[in-house]
């Protein structure tokens, strides 16, 4: 079974075409497509029209991101989130391979894509071919042969690509817990995205969660200052090896004692 679309943008890989791009309706793969990561959004609700996010490029420094009106036709003719990983055919040393691959789905567009011309991006290389979604398989578990072993692909690759997949897997687990879970996180470390500043990440402990609205109190470990962080918001981390799976497990992973900010302002 395909994992559950998550509506929070955080951490997604995104692809988009430029407002002032020309385009030709019948040839999607030329429409000067540009992708990247979603680090921060500036609202929850993704159907606002005054929903800007904060982005990095593929290939740009990390300094030169940028917060983007989504729906400013002037900005975007298309702006595509992740969705799902699928095995997708890849053509490998002329031959024709399932390769894990990600699905989008369009979050503002003004032009149509058709059902036999949908984006995917192969992981690893990140190149883009346009499918029909609905021929494609959900990605469920690592399958060397699916992944092409019989057709030469190198084991550094398969190596490399089997890590991926897990990676992204992992992101969909954390981020699920961060944002649903919240309250058994306490004691917890995480890498914070910082949207301001002269550096891109921080490190911290998490101690204490707003019920009420998911935000999370952390301590920076650079300047031991507490900051109130929303992971709805801004991409966060979970730290520490298996620590993923031991909360997915039920199991008490934080190193201090948890305390809720339900009844506090934060």
């Amino acid at each position: 079974m395909a994992y559950k679309y998550r509506e929070d943008l955080v951490g997604k890989r995104f692809l988009s075409v430029s407002g002032v791009t020309k385009i030709n309706v019948n040839k999607v793969s030329e429409w000067g497509w540009k992708a990247g990561v979603i680090r921060a959004a500036s609202l929850k609700d993704n159907k606002n029209k005054e929903l800007q996010v904060l982005v990095e490029y593929d290939g740009v420094d990390w300094q030169r991101r940028e917060w983007v009106a989504v729906y400013s036709r002037r900005t975007f003719r298309v702006f595509l989130v992740e969705r799902t990983l699928v095995w997708a055919p890849k053509n490998v040393k002329d031959e024709t391979i399932k390769w894990p691959a990600l699905t989008f789905t369009p979050l503002a567009a003004d032009l149509t894509l058709q059902p036999h011309a949908q984006p995917v991006e192969f992981l690893h290389d990140r190149q883009l071919r346009f499918l029909d979604y609905g021929n494609l398989q959900p990605f469920q578990e690592w399958d060397a042969k699916l992944a092409g072993a019989d057709a030469g692909t190198e084991p550094e690759v398969l190596t490399a690509l089997s890590a991926e997949a897990a990676e992204w897997r992992s992101v969909q687990d954390g981020q699920r817990i961060l944002t649903t879970t919240p309250s058994v996180l306490g004691g917890c470390r995480a890498q914070v995205y910082r949207a301001a500043g002269t550096t891109q990440w921080y490190t911290a402990v998490i101690v204490g969660v707003n019920e009420h609205t998911g935000e999370l109190t952390v301590t920076d470990d650079t300047v031991l200052e507490e900051h109130s962080e929303d992971p709805a918001l801004v991409q966060m981390r979970l730290l520490g090896d298996g620590v993923i799976e031991s909360i997915m497990r039920g199991e008490v992973v934080g190193v201090m004692p948890r305390r809720s900010r339900s009844n506090l302002q934060v």
